[in-house]
């Protein structure tokens, strides 16, 4: 049977495990240098766990690096095993690995949060690797947890995490910005969630550019007026309301 490790017990790591048990990947464990977190994560899965690197096993067909882009080389290189060893980072060279001839990269293109399991159906998992063989291995990998498996070179999947970065990171910003607004003046933020999700839902019909509306496209100057009166006691919020709204109207088609 296929076999992976996972090393790390994070957000992602949780993701990934639950992806692979549910469908037929046999997870031989996980690491954590905090061994109380690797118990957890061992009874939440059902694995064996390990606390020190130098007992990790040597024989699984693929390891998971699902830790901080800062550690990933440090943890590469105190490995002693046969397999591929991939990181999740859509930002690290894959070159950090360089300590192993089989390596790769497995980075999901997807927002994970605790308590909360992503449906990685037909979500984009890129990958790379300097083998071919080690790239099919890694593509198996991603259709068997039903993604959608995109090859990249690793410029196109930096230039993907700058893009995820400000479709997901930056507009749920917005939101938390939104949601402290309307709280200090009494209202909740549950109104604005069917705006969210048509929003969202457009998007499956319509390019961005033709989805966009509001008063700056509309170079509806009374109204950015009194929005900026009204954001005047946030000069935070007021300054990106004023920049997105200044970069809205520069990129209208």
């Amino acid at each position: 049977m296929f076999s992976v490790f996972i090393i790390g017990t994070g957000k992602l790591a949780k993701n990934l495990a639950n992806a692979f048990i549910n469908n037929g990947i046999e997870l031989k464990g996980v690491y954590s240098k905090t061994l109380s977190h690797a118990k957890e994560f061992s009874t939440l899965f059902n694995i064996p766990c390990v606390d020190d690197l130098a007992e990790v096993p040597s024989d699984c067909d693929v390891y998971i690096l699902a830790v901080s882009d800062q550690a990933i080389e440090e943890v590469s290189n105190q490995i002693e095993v046969n397999g591929i060893v991939v990181h999740c980072s859509g930002m690290e060279s894959i070159s950090v690995l360089n300590k192993h001839k089989q390596s790769g990269v497995f980075w999901p293109i997807q927002t994970f949060s605790n308590n909360y399991y992503a449906d990685f159906s037909n979500s984009p998992i890129c990958i790379e690797s300097n083998d071919s063989n080690d790239l099919r291995i890694l593509e198996f990998l991603s259709d068997k947890i039903g993604a959608k498996t995109i090859f990249v070179s690793e410029i196109q999947r930096q230039q993907l995490h700058l893009s995820a970065v400000l479709v997901n990171n930056f507009s749920n910003h917005l939101f938390v910005l939104a949601q402290k607004f309307l709280e200090e003046n009494d209202l909740p933020f549950e109104i604005l969630k069917p705006l969210i999700h048509e929003t969202v839902s457009k998007l499956e019909i319509l390019s961005p550019s033709l989805a966009q509306t509001g008063p700056a496209l509309r170079n509806d100057l009374g109204t950015l007026q009194k929005h900026q009166e009204l954001l005047a006691h946030h000069p935070s919020l007021l300054s990106i309301y004023k920049l997105l709204s200044e970069s809205i109207l520069q990129n209208k088609s």
